[in-house]
């Protein structure tokens, strides 16, 4: 499996008692949805390595599972697990509608202004920041190469094209 093909899940953040149990934290707005998964890849040395749960509890957090993988049955091994990320392949990611999208598809799409219909330039990345993620957008037009961060609070309408690969936001003032 290659990383391309995956998306971060989450991370290992340590181990739950002395059997070889871990904690796995979901970074994903509805956890509940990898709730009962058979197979995790984790990045171990750069690589992609799957992993098998043989038995996932629910943590009291929402974002937690409390995980038993095959192969890994004491305190000692599951340390070693603390702190790796965790992927799934990206065919495993629900569908979104036309106002939504995930921060990694974006890159490289083109970004419109959804009132002038004006072309503002390519999507370098989304910045995920805390409050709401911003869009670092390469200003083609321009002979400097700026860059533009549009904000995307709740209340900015966007439009997601898949198929043009078209991301049309209003612009906020200034």
């Amino acid at each position: 499996m290659n990383i391309d093909d995956c998306f971060l899940l989450g991370k290992i953040t340590k181990p739950h008692g002395y059997k070889g149990d871990v904690i796995l934290y979901i970074d994903a707005d509805q956890p509940e949805l990898y709730y009962e998964i058979d197979c995790v890849f984790l990045e171990i040395k750069g690589r992609l390595v799957p992993h098998f749960p043989e038995a996932v509890k629910k943590h009291s957090s929402v974002n937690k599972l409390i995980v038993q993988f095959e192969g890994v049955d004491n305190e000692s091994t599951a340390k070693g697990l603390g702190g790796t990320n965790v992927f799934l392949p990206l065919k495993m990611l629900p569908s979104l509608d036309e106002r939504e999208f995930y921060l990694h598809e974006v890159q490289g799409w083109t970004a419109v202004n959804a009132e002038s219909k004006e072309r503002l330039g390519i999507i370098g990345k989304v910045l995920d920041y805390a409050m709401y993620p911003i869009l670092e957008v390469n200003d083609e037009g321009n002979d400097e190469g700026k860059e533009i961060l549009i904000p995307l609070p709740p209340e900015i309408h966007i439009h997601v094209n898949r198929k043009h690969k078209v991301l049309e936001v209003s612009i906020p003032d200034g």
